[in-house]
């Protein structure tokens, strides 16, 4: 077998080396999509007729997907310079019957010229430079290539060039005069962030914005507070774009103080109680159940965000409060309820990290053997939102939490072991496929024994190869 074919969600098929030291085929293979939430404003934002430009397409996780949102009156052209991931991506743009995807043989710098690409550990990690293994490249830039490129005017351009992004912006000056795509660039190339591109964009007429974590939405980047550790790409646009994203509800110009008032207070438990899983908590999500009044302006923070009647950037200064909110309470007493709606809050605004120190305090709590639940919450696992836990309260409860811990903890099972035991979080009621999944992968990588769950032998919503589970251990040959 010299390649595997993944089913992605959202219907994207994807061609990968059959091998689990290349990243992407492990984190496919793991959570049938990419890991980067940029990917969900990306998602909802293409569409039919627009034209992308991918700078660093490797094996074309945005690049495929992106070719069947704009449609056959779109286009996609997609710059990768290494021969072999090249070659699987021209096996994803057929097992896609795309005609609009462009796979354009070099890379993109300051100037045009020959130079050398140094083969990383897996080939999302190849960069310009350097000695050792790799091979010779022709190297061009974006002004150059607008010259002779009879390309529309692109709406949207990516760069992912490890630790090239400074010069390619250097080599677009008329580029970028001349067209006002949306910018998305990478910032962390291996462990170190770098936000030197930040000024060159700027004299360009641009404005930073970063992407939240669960919702299509672009909000202001301030390059003065702490950076996550988990941030990886910003967008950029200039203020027509702006202006049209936020037409369409897709970003927001600026943040407006809110403070909750007495309508807002009211409201504090009306959207958990729509959820599946309120009724099971019997007397936790009543009208008139007593509660902490910091604690509840903090839920009618979250209340406003996903009211839908009131203005954009109001519903996103009312998620920032209540983030605040249930961080400073947490710091004074922390409880299983409030870490939760904490962890909830800051996977909501993408900011992983608070999310990462929730989960970990609430693992603490239960190590120390207390499971008092006395307080409204929010699941920090979005999908139990959907979820009835019937009368499974504590799986769904602490399992579904500890759960967002192991998703939430690191990008991939690539990176370290779990936080928390997954053969045990896999028996409980509620638990993904994907648990399983990197479960499998865990004991794969490390040349153990073990039987394929029949759960994994079956297709599923959430479980979309399962024909490759099927073929035993290791599934597919894969080493």
């Amino acid at each position: 077998m010299d390649a595997l074919s993944l089913r992605l969600a959202g219907g994207t098929i994807l061609v990968v080396p059959p091998s689990l030291e290349a990243i992407t085929t492990y984190v496919l293979l793991e959570q049938e999509k990419w890991f980067e939430k940029e990917v969900i404003f990306l998602d909802a934002w293409l569409r039919p007729g627009m034209c992308v430009i991918d700078i660093g397409a490797h094996l074309g996780v945005y690049a495929v997907s992106a070719a069947r949102k704009v449609g056959p009156g779109g286009h996609v052209y997609a710059y990768e310079p290494a021969a072999e991931a090249r070659s699987y991506l021209r096996r994803s743009v057929e097992a896609n019957g795309l005609t609009n995807l462009d796979i354009l043989p070099a890379a993109l710098s300051d100037t045009p010229r020959y130079g050398f690409l140094f083969h990383g550990g897996s080939g999302e990690l190849h960069s310009l430079g350097g000695r050792g293994t790799g091979e010779n490249i022709s190297i061009t830039s974006l002004d150059a290539d607008d010259n002779i490129r009879d390309w529309p005017s692109p709406d949207l351009v990516k760069i992912d060039a490890e630790g090239e992004e400074v010069r390619i912006v250097k080599g677009a000056q008329a580029f970028f005069s001349r067209h006002s795509p949306l910018v998305m660039f990478e910032i962390k190339a291996g462990d170190k962030p770098s936000l030197d591109l930040l000024p060159y964009l700027e004299a360009l007429g641009y404005r930073v914005f970063r992407a939240l974590g669960g919702s299509p939405l672009l909000v202001p980047f301030d390059a003065n507070a702490p950076l996550d550790i988990f941030e990886l790409n910003l967008f950029a646009a200039k203020a027509d774009r702006v202006a049209h994203l936020a037409a369409e509800g897709l970003l927001v110009n600026s943040i407006p103080k809110w403070i909750p008032d007495e309508a807002a207070r009211a409201k504090a438990l009306e959207a958990p109680r729509r959820f599946a899983y309120a009724d099971a908590f019997t007397g936790l999500f009543e009208k008139h159940t007593p509660l902490d009044p910091l604690y509840r302006d903090a839920l009618a923070g979250l209340a406003a965000w996903k009211d839908a009647a009131l203005p954009l950037n109001e519903r996103h200064a009312a998620l920032e409060f209540s983030e605040q909110t249930l961080a400073r309470l947490c710091e004074t007493r922390p409880t299983l309820a409030r870490l939760s709606t904490l962890a909830r809050a800051s996977w909501e605004t993408g900011r992983r990290i608070h999310t990462v120190n929730a989960l970990y305090a609430f693992s603490a709590i239960l190590q120390r053997g207390s499971r008092t639940l006395d307080e409204p919450f929010w699941p920090a696992n979005p999908r139990f939102d959907a979820i009835d836990p019937g009368k499974n309260q504590q799986d769904w409860f602490f399992g579904g939490t500890l759960e967002q811990l192991v998703l939430a903890e690191r990008f991939s099972s690539l990176y370290g072991p779990a936080p928390v035991n997954l053969a045990w979080l896999e028996t409980l009621a509620f638990t993904s496929a994907e648990i399983s999944r990197r479960r499998m992968l865990d004991a794969l990588r490390a040349g153990q024994t073990f039987v394929v769950p029949e759960r994994l032998k079956a297709d599923a919503a959430d479980h979309l190869n399962a024909e490759i589970w099927r073929a035993g251990t290791p599934p597919l040959g894969l080493s």
